[in-house]
């Protein structure tokens, strides 16, 4: 395979798997939507004697930008699947945390997606799905560790 082939076999690849994994229907939630109550939901396991998840942290976390997360909590609240509390202590914090709601929703969009899994992973095999995860890991290690490169900025 020449370097003009394997540049467009990934790129045709990465758009493939959007679209596939955007396919997956998660009930009445976004992907969007639903990798927010994960990280909500995550991060109140990891810190059960907190009000809530930060939205900076929550953005920060969920890989999204500060605009896309408050678009994506406001479609959350909209739904009431979350709410935003405002710290008493200090006014400038806002936390984020689950309704019951947003914990059912949550639960039902995990199971589609770990069935959906486990169904790839049995097509696939363990020993081939283990070598294309580290492989895939090493790639994406690569390519977040050069952006900036990329884009001109220097540290």
């Amino acid at each position: 395979m020449t370097t003009d082939e394997m540049r467009s076999a990934l790129l045709r690849t990465t758009f493939r798997y959007g679209k596939v994994n955007m396919g997956i229907r998660l009930g009445n939630i976004t992907h969007g939507e639903f990798i927010t109550l994960q990280m909500v939901h995550r991060y109140m396991k990891n810190h059960p004697d907190e009000h809530g998840i930060g939205v900076s942290e929550l953005a920060r976390c969920s890989y999204m930008s500060p605009p896309a997360m408050s678009r994506t909590l406001k479609s959350v609240e909209e739904k009431g699947l979350a709410v935003r509390m405002v710290d008493k202590k200090n006014r400038r914090k806002t936390y984020v945390c689950l309704t019951d709601e947003g914990e059912d929703a949550r639960l039902q969009a995990w199971k589609t997606c770990t069935d959906y899994i486990d169904w790839v992973l049995k097509e696939m095999g363990e020993e081939k799905m283990e070598t294309f995860l580290e492989l895939w890991g090493e790639l994406v290690d690569l390519m977040e560790k050069n952006i900036p490169v990329f884009y001109g900025e220097t540290s």
